[in-house]
């Protein structure tokens, strides 16, 4: 919040000054809000303690300059966070009464406090979003990850019962994964994954959830899909990726880097979600057995 010259100089007059040391709190989280501080010297940190011995997660830090504890001087509440001292500073502590009073008197404090709020508001909804985004996509490919895909899978196949629309998975495993990785190593064994999960994601349609299942597996979760359609994307991606370039692909038992799928449908092959992955991934082992390089299911 940036304060013009004429309200700091009188909050820092209403203000009591205190000075801390570093890694010294101000306030801890459930304090009593009975005064709001003003940053006269050095910095401080807003942390939330999640408590059972985890470590303060950081929030923000704040410059001289930088008002806090208004929301809970005005409120009446209890802190809502803690504030910590980052460096040595040094604050005027004014009184939550003394406080509500300059509000009430400056609009243009008033105005201040108003667009500081919508401010942590976008700022803390980025960073939710920035948090979330994080927890469900696989660090690796950036695509979903698996409990991502096992959250979804659950919610769609009970809207798919409500509404009598089909739903379709497709399992793939790319072939010989591990010879690969033993001739050419991790790093490049990376490569492939980061390159096979692009042509995953550049095959589906949108909506489609494309997760990364584990290891050199990845799991297309189509909604909508009748059998016939989710093979023929299927087959397309495998497609795909046979005719890719691959770095050392050359030397693949094959002759090229291929995938093999397995492809399963509600409720035409299973009556739940664990049936239907379980039903895919039978089929993909079909598939492996049956030469590698091939999509199972589908009515194919």
């Amino acid at each position: 919040m940036r304060l013009s010259a004429e309200i700091l100089q009188e909050l820092t007059a209403l203000g009591e000054e205190r000075t801390f040391k570093e890694n010294e709190f101000l306030w801890r989280e459930g304090d009593a809000g009975d005064h709001a501080a003003l940053i006269l010297d050095g910095v401080v940190e807003i942390l939330n303690e999640p408590g059972d011995g985890q470590a303060p997660i950081l929030i923000r830090t704040l410059p001289p300059g930088a008002l806090i504890g208004e929301l809970a001087c005005l409120e009446g509440l209890d802190r809502s966070a803690s504030v910590r001292a980052r460096t040595a500073c040094r604050i005027a502590r004014i009184p939550a009464e003394a406080f509500r009073q300059i509000v009430k008197r400056r609009a243009d404090l008033l105005e201040n406090l108003f667009w500081e709020q919508i401010e942590r508001v976008r700022s803390l909804t980025k960073q939710v979003s920035r948090t979330h985004r994080k927890a469900i996509t696989d660090s690796l490919t950036s695509l979903y990850n698996f409990g991502f895909f096992r959250e979804r899978l659950f919610l769609e196949v009970q809207r798919a019962r409500e509404t009598g629309d089909p739903i379709s998975i497709i399992i793939f495993d790319i072939d010989h994964f591990k010879a690969f990785n033993d001739r050419h190593g991790h790093p490049e064994g990376n490569n492939v994954l980061m390159r096979v999960a692009e042509i995953l994601k550049g095959s589906s349609r949108r909506g489609d959830i494309v997760a990364r299942y584990g290891g050199e597996e990845f799991v297309l979760l189509l909604y909508g899909a009748a059998p016939a359609d989710a093979w023929n994307l299927a087959e397309s991606i495998r497609n795909r990726v046979e005719n890719e370039k691959f770095t050392g692909g050359e030397t693949q038992p094959m002759g090229k880097l291929t995938v093999s799928g397995g492809v399963a449908t509600f409720p035409d092959d299973a009556i739940d979600e664990e049936s239907l992955v379980t039903t895919a991934d039978q089929r993909l082992y079909e598939a492996k057995h049956a030469g590698r390089n091939r999509v199972i299911g589908g009515y194919y």
